[in-house]
């Protein structure tokens, strides 16, 4: 095995581990698996978009998400790991509405750790319907 197969091994195995926590809920699970400088963007144009730091961001995201999407029913449709990066193909519904949102995750990892986290979404027209108050913001 060579050093990036060894690399992308432990990357895949993180970050399915990483949303196996988010999706039982376990927040302080996930926490383990991140940086404690860890960045999280999300699109400037939700409600709650912008960047978050450190673990405290992810708290902070996690519940303005929460508002939003069914959360706990996120499905992870597959990952494509390489090295230090993982990208989830995953989607969930959106509270209020018949929508299913689609969105891709990036994450890089650095010494075993999640340090970055962005978030890409495709027809993200529900998640603007949203009002900001429902929102979180």
């Amino acid at each position: 095995m060579t050093a990036t197969e060894s690399q992308t091994a432990q990357s895949r195995s993180i970050v399915e581990q990483f949303y196996d926590a988010g999706l039982r809920g376990d927040i302080e699970t996930m926490m383990g698996f991140l940086s404690d400088d860890v960045v999280i963007y999300e699109p400037a144009f939700l409600a709650y978009g912008g960047k978050y730091r450190g673990k405290q961001g992810l708290q902070a995201i996690y519940e303005k998400v929460l508002q939003v999407t069914d959360v706990m029913q996120l499905k992870v449709h597959y990952f494509v790991v390489d090295g230090d990066r993982a990208l989830a193909i995953a989607g969930f519904p959106v509270n209020g509405t018949e929508d299913y949102t689609l969105f891709a995750e990036e994450s890089r990892l650095v010494d075993g750790k999640i340090v970055e986290i962005r978030l890409y979404y495709y027809e993200p027209q529900s998640l603007l319907r949203v009002p900001a108050t429902e929102a979180g913001v």
